[in-house]
This record gives structure tokens, sequence and C-alpha cells, in this order.
């Protein structure tokens, strides 16, 4: 079927994942001829890849969906990935939606909608697989607007925190083949992406035959026109001292880590069923900033988790005092189909737990001020991306400190050395800015 000139608008909720596979089905529908357009323009179809990590999660997928038939009332509608997964009729009954698509036929959505007529009644489409082979797919991600592009090289998860479905919607850890990876990176790289961010579920446990993530690392630091790697969020107990020491010894690896702690309290973690202390955690942090002393350090934290009382939540609050973090993600504890958590009778009081959130919020500000005052009066290097509204210049310091600065040269997709000036304002949920 020719699609010249037919328009599709992709909108993305949650992970870096999400951002990769975001990237492959567009990549997908360019292939079958469609221009791809922003959301919330009027498009013959309107994919909304879902996310399902808590309630409030779902609540925005619905909105999505809500807000992509507005924008285009004679198109087609699919809702794709976890949340289609994991609710299927809540999904389903959403008002405007066509098409239901889970995780394991997500990257096929442009293939399954052939037609241009909208289905009578929402197509439901998520019988998942339980398999442990290798990820299989030799698609490239479309990155439009992007200097950094996202390369999925693993999916699923053999943890079983107590307040994650994701396992459930994702199956068991699998990784992808190492010459695949290779192959979307070069081709990455040869449309112009400098910066590459590696994405999974659980990253850290990568591994293929003898390979491990830092294997990854090193075998696409040595393609020609990628200038960065970025790891994305991984699991504090699948750090492994290979991928730390490739970091500190790489002039490509970018100086930050997303390393999630969930609660600053034993107790907590033992019913999250999170598998290390704070002891561990502690350990692993001193050591990577002792090799990279000005590495970026982010994690998320889960507040109101059931029996948390005032005595956890201020061990969780001592431990975001004593470590260096750059940033923190605060989420509010949601109970979540089919967890263990969901059977656990002692509940925290919703206001507490809005409470105990922007109390955590407010010390997050703070974090990402003392981190990113450090590069004051210092020379940083910057991916730059755009030139904003106002006319700056705007990017990203390996340590994932955004910058802005004035210039009348052109320096989109540069890397630039520039002399860090003075801190401009907090933007909230984003890396601490800084002005040159």
């Amino acid at each position: 079927m020719n699609n010249n000139g037919k328009r599709v608008s992709l909108f993305t909720l949650g992970c870096r994942l999400n951002q990769a596979e975001t990237g492959l089905i567009a990549d997908s529908f360019r292939g079958r001829g469609y221009n791809i357009v922003p959301f919330g323009e009027t498009a013959e179809i309107c994919v909304i890849n879902t996310c399902s990590v808590t309630g409030r999660a779902d609540a925005h997928c619905r909105n999505a969906i809500r807000r992509a038939r507005k924008a285009s009332p004679y198109g087609i509608v699919a809702a794709v990935g976890c949340y289609a997964q994991a609710d299927t009729d809540a999904v389903a009954s959403v008002l405007g939606v066509d098409y239901v698509i889970g995780t394991d036929r997500k990257l096929n959505v442009a293939e399954i909608i052939e037609g241009d007529l909208r289905p009578d009644t929402p197509q439901i489409i998520t019988q998942r697989k339980h398999t442990t082979e290798p990820l299989e797919f030799t698609s490239v991600g479309y990155y439009p607007d992007s200097t950094r592009a996202n390369i999925k090289v693993q999916d699923g998860c053999n943890f079983t925190c107590a307040f994650c479905i994701l396992p459930r919607i994702r199956g068991k850890a699998r990784s992808r083949r190492m010459g695949e990876i290779l192959s979307e990176a070069k081709q990455l790289a040869a449309r112009g992406h400098k910066e590459i961010v590696l994405a999974g579920v659980s990253i850290g446990s990568y591994e293929f035959g003898d390979f491990t993530l830092a294997d990854v690392a090193r075998e696409i630091e040595q393609i020609d026109g990628i200038a960065r790697i970025r790891i994305s969020s991984i699991e504090p107990t699948t750090v492994g001292d290979d991928l730390l020491e490739w970091m500190a010894a790489s002039k490509k690896a970018c100086r930050h880590l997303h390393l999630p702690v969930q609660s600053g309290d034993d107790g907590i973690l033992e019913k999250m069923r999170r598998v290390y202390t704070i002891a561990d955690y502690k350990q692993l942090v001193d050591r990577a900033t002792t090799l990279m002393p000005d590495l970026g350090v982010g994690t998320d934290i889960i507040v109101g988790f059931p029996t948390e009382g005032d005595h956890e939540f201020q061990n969780s609050v001592k431990l975001v005092n004593e470590l260096p973090f750059s940033y923190l993600h605060v989420f509010s504890y949601s109970d979540r189909p089919k967890t263990a958590g969901l059977k656990i009778p002692e509940k925290v009081n919703p206001e507490i737990i809005k409470q105990r959130s922007e109390f955590l919020h407010q010390l997050g500000e703070q974090k990402k001020r003392a981190f990113a005052e450090r590069f004051i009066g210092r020379e940083v290097e910057v991916l730059v991306e755009r030139c904003d509204e106002q006319g700056r210049w705007n990017g990203f310091t390996g340590e994932y400190v955004k910058v802005y600065f004035e210039s009348d040269d052109n320096f989109e997709n540069k890397i630039t050395k520039v002399a860090v000036t003075e801190l401009t304002d907090v933007l909230e949920g984003t890396p601490e800015e800084v002005n040159v």
C-alpha cells in the first residue's frame, strides 16, 4: 500500500527503553512511506507507547489516548506496550482507542494496522510468550530531533521487587545479539547521532555469550562518529567493576549513573524484595565516585511503601543527605496488580505520602543545585542539542548537567567546551541547569 503523504504521530510515556522502542516503531512507519509528525497534530495513525510503572502513569496513558483522539477524530489510535499489556480491559475501555497491543507485538504495530478504516470495536493483541530466547530484531531507531539516540540492548527482568509489575509484563531477562546492537549503533552514527544511550529493563544483567554490558560499551566506543556512550538506569547489584573501570578510563563514557535505591531503610528494602542493604549501596556509590569524583549519580526513591513510618522515611532523608546525588526521581507508591506489595495490609495514608513526596522533591532540588555548583568557574564539554526561543544554545554535559549559552554561531549537534559562570533557575523534574 502506498502511504506517501500519510501521517503518523507517536507519544512515549516512561523509561528510556520505551523511548528506544518508540524510535524503532517510528522507523518502521517511515519504511512504509509515512511522515512522522509531532504528537497533537492531525494524523492518520496515532501511537501511544504506554507505561504502567505507577497508577499515575496509567492515568497519563489514558489522557494521552483522549488527546490523540481529539487531535485526530478520524484517525486510528493505538495504545501499545506496558499498560496495554498489564490492564488490557482498562485500556480498551478508554473512549477513542482502536488497537490495544501488548509488549511482545508493539514493534509490529505498523504492520498490524494495515488499512485506513477504523475498526468498529477495539482490536486487542496482547498474547504473551514467556520466552528466554535472545531478542532478535534488526530495526534502527528513528530520532528526528535529537543528538542522542537510544539503543535497546536488553528486555525483561529476573528480579521480583514487591512494587513492580514489569517482570510479569515483559517476562524474564533477555539480551540482544552483539552484532545487531553494533549494526544499529553504526547506522545511528551515520545518521548523525553523537550520543548513544544503552537502554533496557535490567541492562546490568546483559549477557550474550561471554559478552557483558561493559563489552557492549567498549565495542560501540570503536565506532566512528559516536562521541558519547551513556548508561541508562541500572540496578545497583548489577554494576560490575568492569563497567566502572571502563567508565573511568574511557574518553567517550558519560560520567553519569542512575542507580535506583528506592528506600533508605533496610527494613523497607527487605519488604520491597530488594537484594542489597544500604551499606551495600553506599559502598557502590563510594567505589564509583572514588574512580570518578565528578560522577553524576541519580536515583529513584519510592515514598509510602506499606509499613513506611516516620523512622523509615527519615532514614531515606538521611541517605539522600549523606550521598552525593545529583538529582532524585521521587515516586509515590501505588498498589500494582499481582505484586507482593499489594498484599501488605499496612498502607500509608495518601496525605502523608503527598507530604513526604513534596519534602523529598525539595531536597532533590537542593541536591541538584549543589551538584551543579561544583562546575561554576570550570570548563565543561557540552553536546549541544538546540537553540531555544530565547536564543540560547543548550545541551548536556557527560555528567547530565544542562548548560545554556549564547552565540551567533551554529552549535547544533556539536560538542563544544564552555566556561560555566553562574547557576540559573532549577526546572522541576530535570537535571540542574547552568549558564555560561
